[in-house]
This record gives C-alpha cells, sequence and structure tokens, in this order.
C-alpha cells in the first residue's frame, strides 16, 4: 500500500501539471483544446484524493477492520479508472474514424488522379 500511494502521488501530480499546461495551450490555441486538459486535471485531483486516502489507511494500523477511509480510498481509484476506460475507448473510436476518412481520401485521391 505504501508503494502504491507514492506512485499515486507522483502520478497524480504530473497528470494535474500536465493538465494544467494543457489546459492553458487549449485556451490560446482553441477553447475546444481546454477540455482535455480538464479532464486531465480532474483525474490528477482523483488520484491525489485516492493517495489521501492510502495514507490515512495505513496510518490506521489497527485490526479492527475497515473504516470509511477504505471506502473513499477504492470510490476514488474507481472514478479514476471509469474516465481513463471512457477515454480509451474515446481514442480508439477517433484512431478508427481517422483510419477510415484517410483511407476514404486515400483512394477518393487515387481515383480522381488515375486518368
Amino acid at each position: 500500500m505504501q508503494q502504491l500511494s507514492a506512485w499515486m502521488g507522483f502520478v497524480g501530480i504530473i497528470t494535474i501539471i500536465g493538465g494544467i499546461l494543457s489546459a492553458l495551450a487549449g485556451v490560446f490555441a482553441f477553447v475546444v483544446g481546454a477540455i482535455p486538459g480538464i479532464i486531465a486535471i480532474v483525474l490528477g485531483v482523483k488520484l491525489r484524493s485516492a493517495k489521501q486516502y492510502a495514507d490515512a489507511l495505513l496510518m490506521e494500523q489497527a485490526a479492527e477492520g475497515y473504516s470509511g477511509n477504505f471506502n473513499m480510498f477504492v470510490d476514488n481509484l474507481n472514478t479514476y479508472f471509469k474516465i481513463q476506460g471512457i477515454l480509451i475507448i474515446i481514442s480508439l473510436a477517433m484512431g478508427l474514424i481517422g483510419i477510415l476518412v484517410s483511407l476514404a481520401a486515400g483512394f477518393a485521391f487515387y481515383s480522381y488522379s488515375a486518368f
């Protein structure tokens, strides 16, 4: 649990920093570009929250059972992985659409250029 907590903290901070930079770059380029940055910030915050609950669990060395910290820990990780999963599905769909559009454009270019 200590190693998991440490990595959650590190990845959470890096994700938040990357999200802030992405959001700022998105605002300057196009408003739509800020959306991935905001999502990354939310993911980083969820990971940092999960780290805090993991640290609280590590402090509870009593064998009396799990407190609400465990439920909050799992809830934050659940949200993090759910958002990441949705983003992966969207990325795969967009990649497939990109491939199909590229193929269609290539065939259209080839059919018009081949006299």
